[in-house]
């Protein structure tokens, strides 16, 4: 039997989960197996990869890897065993003893006892069982002095400027949401730098707010870096600016999907850039763009960060959304193009053992190790209009920055509003839908051994792809690819579970991974 677990984050997700969202989940303590214990594992799956055999229960992402004689052993209890019959036809010399095989897999959530689970049958039903704060993005200019040809935003030379109405506007909104604890503000568009003076008198308004009432407000900026200078960094610096970078990794590839809008080369401007960041002190992570311009090779990618220092990535392959609508033939990519890129990704970075930090590989990890899903696009009651609001330059009001270029999931406008921000997502039809929107109740994903990981995608490229949110993500061969190939990975590889713990999860912080193995092959 082998499998992953972070036992610090399995002690507090038991104690967090049952209190704020009233959902039993229990992967520890003791394990009474008496003579008329009835065990079973209903809706189990146990495919094989790889040749090894993976036991899991679908709707609750609770799982090993068996050997053959474990795999035997557990396709036996699937229709029900009482335990007194179990261990009179143990193969003990094989298994070891037949109370803690069973009390193994009751914990790891694999099996009932007497109809009881460790973990809740519907745990990612009814949310994401985490307390966010609401995040808030305004695209302060929706100008941009690049043209690249994948832009969510559609962003061009004739599009508007967000005035200083809408924006204060916008905050005045956000603060009226009174369940939220905190908020998190990013300024984009566009490139927001264009708006620096508007920008700079946003952050004060912000902060100073009469109805902030001690709510904490993160403030980040999301730019392409070709305007900053001296000063400007200087400003990110002293306001605790959080920074957001975008870049296509070496010089051609980036010029290649982001050039200047009079066709020049961006690249060197983005470079000056992030030096003054980096001379500056600054953290920040980069966004990168997987396109057709830079799927050729890892390595080149990789090499090319670590020349550079960079540390904190988050890979996004192109989405058919915004300008790459009409660009998909130049730029567009297959899953299995993006599906072979991560996992050499991963290897490579094991490879050379070098610290750098892939957003994407980390949280699709951790979902192998915890009932919480933290990511937004990594999960399908992603808060979209909810706990999350995208307003446009005019002041529309959007559920995600993924939807600004649908019209039809405009939700309302923030000169009209005169409630919330999230109020107009209250009785709007498609948010519902996202509200609803469950892989159980989806064609496909209703049998999909690996439903709860990916939780169906996204809902604005399922609208946009196919007119309805009520369908599985365009990237479904992506998820239910990656998240197998992990476990595998893994549960077998201890130079990659070193590897993810140095330099993803940090040994001595809360979630370190353990690749666990309870009898010899």
């Amino acid at each position: 039997m082998r499998y992953l677990s972070s036992p610090a984050l399995e002690r507090y997700e038991a104690e967090e989960i049952p209190a704020a969202f009233g959902k039993h989940y229990s992967p520890g303590g003791a394990v009474a197996l008496v003579d008329d214990a009835f065990i079973d594992a209903p809706g189990l799956d146990m495919p094989l990869l790889d040749g090894e055999t993976l036991a899991i229960a679908p709707d609750t992402v609770s799982w090993t890897f068996l050997t053959r004689r474990e795999a035997a052993a557990v396709a036996s209890l699937a229709a029900g065993e009482r335990a007194s019959r179990l261990r009179d036809n143990w193969p003990c010399d094989a298994l070891g003893p037949a109370d803690e095989f069973v009390a193994r897999l009751f914990r790891r959530g694999v099996v009932r006892l007497n109809g009881e689970t460790t973990v809740d049958p519907t745990i990612f039903q009814e949310s994401a069982n985490y307390r966010e704060g609401h995040l808030v993005e305004l695209l302060l200019t929706e100008k941009c002095n690049l043209a690249c040809g994948y832009c969510l935003a559609g962003a061009a030379q004739r599009m508007p400027h967000m005035s200083d109405q809408v924006a204060q506007r916008t905050v005045d909104l956000a603060y009226a949401i009174n369940n939220r604890d905190g908020f998190a503000f990013e300024f984009s568009g566009g490139e927001p730098f264009l708006r620096y003076r508007e920008m700079k008198n946003l952050v004060n308004y912000i902060r100073n707010h009469p109805e902030r009432n001690g709510r904490s407000a993160h403030i980040r900026v999301q730019t392409n870096c070709t305007l900053l200078d001296e000063e400007r960094v200087a400003w990110l610096r002293d306001n605790e600016i959080g920074v957001g970078l975008s870049m296509d990794g070496n010089p051609w590839s980036h010029n290649q999907s982001r050039p200047q809008v009079n066709g020049r080369e961006s690249f060197t401007k983005v470079m000056r850039g992030l030096d003054l960041l980096q001379r500056a002190g600054i953290s920040f992570g980069v966004l990168i763009v997987l396109n057709r311009s830079n799927v050729g090779s890892v390595e080149s990618l990789v090499d090319f960060l670590i020349e550079n220092g960079v540390r904190n990535i988050k890979l996004n392959p192109v989405a058919y959304l915004g300008d790459a609508r009409s660009n998909w033939d130049a730029l567009g990519l297959h899953q299995d193009e993006v599906i072979a890129y991560f996992q050499t990704l991963a290897k490579y970075l094991v490879e050379l053992n070098c610290d750098i930090f892939e957003a994407n590989l980390f949280d699709m990890t951790r979902h192998l190790v915890s009932k919480q899903r933290h990511s937004r696009c990594l999960r399908g009651h992603c808060g979209a209009g909810d706990s999350f609001s995208v307003v446009a330059a005019d002041g529309s009001i959007f559920p995600c920055g993924r939807s600004t270029q649908s019209p039809d999931l405009k939700l309302g406008s923030v000169l009209t509003e005169t409630h919330s921000l999230n109020a107009p997502a209250l009785h709007n039809p498609h948010i519902q839908a996202i509200r609803a929107r469950r892989p159980h109740t989806l064609e496909d994903c209703a049998t999909c051994t690996y439903r709860e990981l990916c939780q169906a995608g996204c809902s604005a490229q399922a609208f946009e792809r196919y007119g309805t949110v009520m369908h599985k993500t365009p990237e479904c061969a992506f998820n239910k690819t990656m998240y197998p190939f992990l476990m595998r990975w893994l549960s077998f590889d201890e130079r990659a579970v070193a590897y993810f713990n140095r330099s993803y999860f940090r040994e001595g912080g809360s979630i370190v991974i353990r690749r666990r193995q309870f009898l010899p092959d």
